[in-house]
């Protein structure tokens, strides 16, 4: 379970803000957003949920 908050949660973080510092580049210069926020969406999902798991497996 530990390898969840000590590999997997920190990854998903960097892909968090790369794709972040790219929906912000593709929205300053008036570009198509969408994929950004799809892949947002699905980044946050994935988060809340390995979070959860990771923290019912603890207790």
């Amino acid at each position: 379970m530990e390898y969840i908050y000590l590999l997997i949660l920190p990854i998903i973080g960097v892909l968090w803000f790369l794709n972040l510092a790219s929906f912000l580049k593709n929205l300053n210069s008036d570009e198509n957003t969408l994929n950004q926020t799809m892949i947002g969406a699905v980044l946050t999902f994935l988060f809340v949920f390995l979070y959860m798991y990771g923290f019912l497996g603890t207790h």
